[in-house]
C-alpha cells in the first residue's frame, strides 16, 4: 500500500541495515528529505516517528534539539497555557537561570537519569536551597512528560530520579488566647474585617483582597471566592484562584458576618468622603478611594498590628494556618477543612497540619475510652 505524503518510508539495504526517510521542513524553510538509520526495524520506526513528530510541532529534529530548545518550546507552548501567570514566571526563572545553563546543551534524545542526577547533585553542593532543588526537578519531570506525550522521547528520565524531601517549614498559628488579643486590638483598624476573614475563614491574602461585595451573600450566610489580587507583570491583576479547588463557597462565622456588615458602613462614609475620587471596583477591602489594597502593605500593616498587640512576630499568611489549626482542633472534619481552606487535596490538609494529629489522637483515645471503658 502507498504511504500517505509525509509519512516517512521504512526499508532494509542489501548489507542488512535499516533506513527511514522523510520530506522535512528545514530550519531554512525549505522541504528536505531526512534519514535515519539503524539496526533493526524498530529502531528506524522509533527514530522516524520522532522526526515526524518534530516536524508537527516546529520543532527541531533530535539531530539539532537540545534539551534548551526543547524548554523554551514547552515554556511558551504548553506552560503558558496551562498554569497561572505566576507559576509561569517562576517557571522561565528557574528554566532560564538554572536548567538551561544545566542542562541546555544535552540533546534531548539523550539526555540521562545520570545527567539529572549530577545536574541535582551540583545544585546541591551550591548550597541551593532543598525546596528550590526539588522545584527545578518538578518542572523537569513536567516538561519531559510533555515530551513522551508528543513521542519526541521514549520515556521520562526525570522519574527515574528521587529527591529528598525538603524540610516543611513549621507552621506558626496562633492560639486561642492569641487570636482574640488579635482580634482585641484590631478593632478599630479599618481593616479589621480583613482579618476576621483571614482568621476565621483562612482564606489567602490575596483571596481576600479579590472579594467584592456579589461574593458576598449576606442572607444565606455565604462567602464566594472567585478571584485573587496579586501582582503579575509588576501591576496589580485579577487572577483565577489557585487551583480549581480554591473556587469555593464557605459558610461565613457570625464574626465574619458581623465584621463586613460594619465594614461596609465604613466604606459607604468613605465613598461619600472621597466624592469624585472614589474609584468604584465594588471591593471589599480598598484603598479610602476605592483602589485595590497592595499586598504587601497589607503585610507591613499587619506586623505593625502584631507589634502593637504584643503579639510575638507571625506573618500574614499564618492566619490561615490559625483557621485550619482551630477548626481540627475542635474535631472538624479534615476533609471540610480541607474544602474550607480550599486546599487541592486531604494529603496536603494533613501534611500541614501534623502538629494537631497528636491532641485528634488523644481526643480520639478518650473517645475510644468513654465508649468501651468499664
Amino acid at each position: 500500500m502507498k504511504r500517505a505524503n509525509g509519512e516517512g518510508t521504512i526499508y532494509q539495504r542489501k548489507d542488512g541495515r535499516w533506513v527511514g526517510s522523510a520530506i522535512l521542513l528545514s530550519p531554512s524553510g525549505q522541504r528536505i528529505r531526512r534519514s535515519v538509520y539503524g539496526r533493526t526495524r524498530k529502531e528506524v520506526h522509533q527514530q522516524l516517528t520522532a522526526l515526524l513528530r518534530a516536524d508537527q510541532l516546529g520543532l527541531p529534529t533530535p539531530d539539532q534539539r537540545t534539551v534548551a530548545v526543547y524548554l523554551e518550546h514547552w515554556l511558551t507552548q504548553v506552560a503558558k497555557h496551562k498554569v497561572r501567570a505566576s507559576t509561569y514566571r517562576s517557571y522561565e526563572t528557574y528554566v532560564r537561570v538554572h536548567l538551561i545553563p544545566g542542562l541546555g546543551q544535552r540533546r534531548l534524545d539523550r539526555l540521562s537519569a545520570a545527567d539529572i542526577r549530577a545536574f541535582l547533585n551540583a545544585k546541591r553542593e551550591t548550597k541551593l536551597a532543598p525546596r528550590t532543588i526539588q522545584y527545578l526537578h518538578a518542572i523537569l519531570r513536567a516538561a519531559l512528560s510533555q515530551a513522551v506525550r508528543d513521542d519526541l522521547v521514549p520515556r521520562n528520565v526525570a522519574k527515574l530520579i528521587e529527591t529528598p524531601r525538603a524540610p516543611r517549614a513549621e507552621v506558626q498559628p496562633l492560639s486561642v488566647e492569641e487570636s482574640k488579643q488579635l482580634l482585641a486590638a484590631a478593632a478599630e483598624d479599618r481593616l479589621y474585617a480583613f482579618y476576621a476573614v483571614a482568621l476565621a475563614m483562612g482564606l489567602r491574602r490575596g483571596e481576600a483582597l479579590g472579594l467584592r461585595w456579589d461574593d458576598i451573600d449576606f442572607d444565606a450566610g455565604i462567602l464566594h471566592v472567585r478571584r485573587a489580587l496579586q501582582y503579575v507583570d509588576r501591576q496589580l491583576s485579577f487572577v483565577d484562584p489557585k487551583t480549581n479547588r480554591s473556587r469555593r463557597s464557605i459558610p461565613m462565622p457570625d464574626v465574619c458576618r458581623r465584621a463586613l456588615t460594619a465594614h461596609r458602613t465604613r466604606q459607604a462614609e468613605e465613598r461619600l468622603a472621597a466624592g469624585p475620587r472614589w474609584q468604584d471596583h465594588d471591593l471589599v477591602f480598598a484603598s479610602v478611594i476605592g483602589t485595590p489594597l497592595d499586598p504587601r502593605n497589607v503585610s507591613r500593616r499587619f506586623a505593625d498590628l502584631c507589634k502593637s498587640a504584643g503579639l510575638r512576630h507571625i506573618r500574614l499568611h499564618d492566619l490561615r494556618h490559625t483557621c485550619a489549626t482551630l477548626l481540627l482542633a475542635q474535631g472538624v472534619a479534615p476533609r471540610v477543612v480541607m474544602e474550607t481552606l480550599g486546599h487541592s487535596g486531604i494529603s496536603l490538609t494533613m501534611n500541614t497540619y501534623t502538629h494537631v494529629l497528636p491532641v485528634l489522637q488523644r481526643d480520639a483515645a478518650t473517645k475510644i475510652d468513654d465508649l468501651l471503658g468499664a
